[in-house]
């Protein structure tokens, strides 16, 4: 499996076989050049421009954006909603958390998650291998926020996503308080390059936080 993080919430996956899986396309207003990918598969948290960019996606994808339960392309896609705020939903609505099961991992990738969900839906999530999770606080979980989800979910691996690089103009955090939280219960490193290829037989015992560079 290839995982590009092609920068903000957006990650670029391609399977074994090839098949190729988008989550959350943004546009150039925060700062970013445009996301410009070819896929299979389209997978959108919720409609919020920073998130649901569909004119930069070519292919003939299939589209999901809701919970519920989908194959497609011999992927298997779990989707179940999170509240976007620490109000149940009330400030800004609700996003899609996605379980993708691929190459024999799954992988969580828990949108713009704005609280620590009930238990219900770590019964859902079940084991995860790769956790991509906001970090950047203001619309989603803060750091304090996302440690605290990462210790409930115990994934071998943790992306953190949504937060400051240098020419996203959004107001949210960058990730070195995150870090320096994560440091004193996980492995982290930076790895200095925005993709890198994981197989199920070399996942560590030890969990870790992987801080990718952005594509763009």
């Amino acid at each position: 499996m290839l995982i590009e993080y092609v920068g903000h919430a957006c990650f670029y996956i391609v399977s074994e076989e090839g098949t190729r899986v988008i989550i959350d396309p943004y546009d150039n207003s925060i700062g970013l050049a445009p996301v410009k990918k070819e896929a299979d598969i389209v997978l959108i948290t919720h409609h919020h421009f920073d998130h649901d960019y569909f004119a930069g996606v070519s292919g003939e994808y299939t589209m999901m954006d809701k919970a519920g339960e989908q194959e497609i392309c011999g992927v298997s896609i779990r989707g179940r909603e999170l509240p976007h705020d620490d109000a149940n939903g009330s400030k800004r609505g609700m996003v899609v958390a996605y379980s993708i099961k691929m190459d024999g991992m799954r992988i969580l990738h828990m949108g713009d998650v704005g609280a620590m969900p009930d238990d219900a839906f770590f019964d859902w999530a079940g084991k995860v291998d790769i956790l991509m999770l906001p970090i950047g606080g203001t619309y989603t979980v803060d750091a304090e926020g996302a440690v605290a989800i990462m210790d409930r979910i115990n994934a071998n691996i943790i992306i953190p996503m949504h937060y400051k690089t240098t020419h996203l103009t959004l107001d949210i955090e960058s990730p070195h308080h995150f870090t320096k939280l994560a440091k004193k219960n996980y492995d982290v490193s930076h790895l200095g390059s925005s993709k890198f290829e994981i197989t199920a037989d070399r996942l560590k015992k030890r969990r870790r936080v992987i801080l990718m560079e952005n594509s763009f």
